[in-house]
């Protein structure tokens, strides 16, 4: 769990490079990233459903951006969108377009469901 509160992190670090927020905010956003990844798998862990650990994830994700935007005086945009990075279901995305090439109609169906669901929990 460590190890993926690390790279949960890194990740977050990476896109806060990419969009350009420099210094404390990306430190910042980075462990907001961390956080928000590890609600998500202790909730899961804890027996509750993907789209019930996404939703609580991208609640403790924005709650966090907001608390640097303030402490911090940044929009919160430029902690929201790097710290939101990690929750993203592209692969999500990604294998329900595989499933589609390949004729899985049924594990498509699946994961597509599961990915929409992710998509509307952590809007």
């Amino acid at each position: 769990m460590v190890s993926q509160f690390i790279y949960a992190s890194m990740v977050t670090y990476g896109f806060c490079l990419i969009f350009n927020v420099r210094g404390k905010i990306a430190i910042s956003s980075s462990v907001v990233g961390g956080l928000g990844w590890l609600v998500y798998i202790i909730l899961t862990k804890l027996g509750f459903s993907i789209g019930v650990g996404f939703f609580w994830a991208g609640v403790a994700v924005t709650f966090g951006s907001e608390m640097i935007a303030r402490i911090l005086k940044t929009p919160v945009t430029s902690a929201l969108i790097p710290t939101f990075t990690p929750l993203v279901p592209g692969g999500g995305a990604y294998y329900t377009m595989l499933y589609l090439f390949n004729g899985e109609y049924t594990r498509a169906a699946n994961k597509g469901a599961e990915t929409f669901i992710v998509s509307m929990a952590i809007i």
